[in-house]
C-alpha cells in the first residue's frame, strides 16, 4: 500500500508541474518577473484563485445576520471566536489582508509590466483591456479592504486611518497608510480610468467589462452618502443588465434544491467570491431568528435562501455560486437596490418604490405581491434598506452597511449571546476597524487600528 500511495503521490506531483507550466512562472522578486506579452499579462489576470476568489470575509463575519451555537462557538480557534465577538485578536499569515494583497500584487505586476509594451494599432483593444482589468481587481480590492479595515466615511473622519495603497509591485517601496478619504479617492479614480477602457462585452463574467466597473462606482459612492452619483452608476449597469431571476421560473431557480441557484446566472454581472471562513460554513452559520420570520411566506426567498432543520434552526443555502461558497460579484438585484434607495433618499420616492417593486415581483409566488404604494420618504427608505438586507445576504455588504447607517444615526447595536452573558457592538465603536494582521504591523510599521 505505501508503494501504491508513493506512486501516486509521485503521479500527482508530476501532473502538478506539468500544469503548472501552463501558467507563468512569476518571480516574487520583481526584478525577475517573467511576464513579458499581452498574451502572458492576461494569463496572470485569469488565475480567478487570486484575482476572483479571495475577497475579504472577515467583516461578514462580524455581522449580525447569522449566530453560532455554544458547541460552534467553542470549537472556534482564537481568532475566530474574537471575530465574532469584536475583540483584537493575534492575526498571522494567511488571512483577508495577505490574500486581498496578492491580488493588489499581481494587477500592479501588469500594471508595471504592460508599461513596458508598446500600445500599436493592431493591440490597442488588447492593451487597454488587460491595463483596466488590473485596475479594475486592484481597485475592487481596495474598497473591500476598506470596508473590512477602515470604520466608515463620513467628512468628519476622513483623515482616519485607511488602508494601504500599493501602486507598485516592488516590495522595496515602503508601506504606509493612507486616510479613508485618500483611498476612496483612488478607488473612485481607477474605476473612472477603468469605465473608458474595458470593453463592453468579455468573454466571461470573471473578467471585467465597463458594465462591471460602474457597479463597482455604484457600490463606492453608497457608502460615501453620495446618492446622485451612486444613481447615476447603478442605472448605467442597469442599462446592461437590467435581467433579473424568476424565482418562480424552475429552469432559472430551483428554490427546493440544495444549492437553488446556477453559478454565472443572468443576473451576474462581474464574478467574485469571498474568502471561506470558518465562522461562515454554511453549516455552523445560523440565521438571524428575527431575520428569517421577516420573510412573508409567499416571498420564495424563504425557501431558496435557507434550509430549515429539524431543530428549526436555518442556514443559508442562496448563493449565486451554485455552492457553499459565497457570492461577492457584481449582480442586476444590488444594483436596483442602490438605485431604489438612492431614489428615495433624493426626494424620488414613487420612482424608487417602483425599483423595489419591480424586483420583489420576480421574488414572490406568482399573483400573490402587492406592489408597495407608500408616499413617506422615510417609511419608504426603511423599506428598502430592510428588503436590501434580505436580498443581499452573504455577499460582503452586511458590515459596511451597519457602519454607513450607524454614521447617519441608525443606532444599530449588534449583539452576540456567549455561554450565558451578552455581548454588544455599539454604533460607531473602534471595533468597526477590525484589527491588521500583526506580522504586517511588525514587518512595515503601520499604524494599528486603536482598540
Amino acid at each position: 500500500m505505501k508503494k501504491y500511495s508513493l506512486i501516486t503521490l509521485i503521479g500527482l506531483l508530476v501532473f502538478s508541474l506539468i500544469a503548472c507550466q501552463k501558467y507563468l512562472d512569476v518571480q516574487s522578486n520583481y526584478g525577475l518577473a517573467v511576464p513579458k506579452s499581452l498574451d502572458d499579462l492576461q494569463k496572470l489576470l485569469d488565475d480567478s484563485r487570486i484575482m476572483n476568489l479571495k475577497t475579504p470575509s472577515f467583516g461578514e463575519a462580524s455581522s449580525d445576520d447569522y449566530y453560532l451555537k455554544q458547541s460552534i462557538y467553542d470549537a472556534l480557534i482564537d481568532y475566530g471566536q474574537k471575530t465574532y465577538l469584536w475583540q483584537n485578536y493575534t492575526m498571522n499569515y494567511p488571512n483577508d489582508w495577505a490574500s486581498a494583497y496578492n491580488t493588489v500584487y499581481n494587477s500592479n505586476l501588469v500594471l508595471d509590466r504592460i508599461k513596458k509594451i508598446e500600445k500599436t494599432k493592431e493591440n490597442t483593444a488588447q492593451w487597454n483591456a488587460i491595463y483596466a482589468s488590473a485596475m479594475f481587481y486592484r481597485a475592487s480590492q481596495y474598497l473591500a479592504l476598506l470596508w473590512t479595515y477602515s470604520k466608515a466615511y463620513s467628512e468628519e473622519n476622513g483623515t482616519d486611518f485607511g488602508i494601504v495603497l500599493r501602486n507598485s509591485s516592488d516590495f522595496n517601496e515602503r508601506s504606509h497608510r493612507s486616510s479613508i478619504a485618500e483611498c476612496y479617492a483612488k478607488v473612485i479614480a481607477d474605476f473612472k480610468e477603468c469605465e473608458d477602457l474595458l470593453p463592453e462585452k468579455v468573454s466571461h463574467v470573471m473578467r471585467p467589462n465597463k458594465y462591471a466597473a460602474y457597479g463597482m462606482l455604484a457600490r463606492t459612492y453608497l457608502p460615501m452618502h453620495r446618492y446622485d452619483s451612486a444613481h447615476y452608476y447603478a442605472d448605467l449597469g442597469l442599462k446592461y443588465n437590467g435581467e433579473l431571476l424568476d424565482f418562480n421560473n424552475l429552469a432559472e431557480v430551483n428554490v427546493s434544491a440544495a444549492y437553488p441557484f446556477l453559478i454565472f446566472n443572468k443576473e451576474t454581472i462581474f464574478y467574485s467570491e469571498l474568502l471561506a471562513s470558518s465562522n461562515l460554513t454554511n453549516t455552523r452559520a445560523l440565521t438571524d431568528t428575527l431575520l428569517y420570520r421577516s420573510y412573508d411566506d409567499n416571498d420564495l426567498r424563504k425557501s431558496a435562501y435557507f434550509k430549515v432543520w429539524d431543530d428549526g434552526t436555518t442556514t443559508f443555502k442562496g448563493s449565486y455560486t451554485g455552492s457553499a461558497k459565497y457570492f461577492s460579484g457584481i449582480a442586476s438585484d444590488e444594483l436596483y437596490l442602490i438605485r431604489a434607495e438612492c431614489n428615495v433618499r433624493t426626494g424620488r420616492v414613487e420612482q424608487g418604490l417602483k425599483d423595489l417593486n419591480h424586483l420583489l415581483g420576480y421574488r414572490y409566488k406568482t399573483g400573490t405581491f402587492d406592489a408597495y404604494d407608500i408616499k413617506g420618504q422615510k417609511e419608504a427608505l426603511e423599506l428598502i434598506l430592510n428588503e436590501r438586507r434580505k436580498e443581499l445576504l452573504y455577499r460582503g455588504m452586511r458590515w459596511m452597511d451597519i457602519k454607513r447607517l450607524n454614521a447617519k444615526g441608525q443606532h444599530i447595536v449588534i449583539q452576540r449571546n456567549v455561554n450565558g452573558q451578552l455581548f454588544s457592538l455599539e454604533p460607531n465603536a473602534n471595533a468597526y476597524a477590525l484589527p491588521l494582521p500583526e506580522d504586517i504591523v511588525r514587518l512595515t510599521g503601520i499604524l494599528q487600528n486603536p482598540k
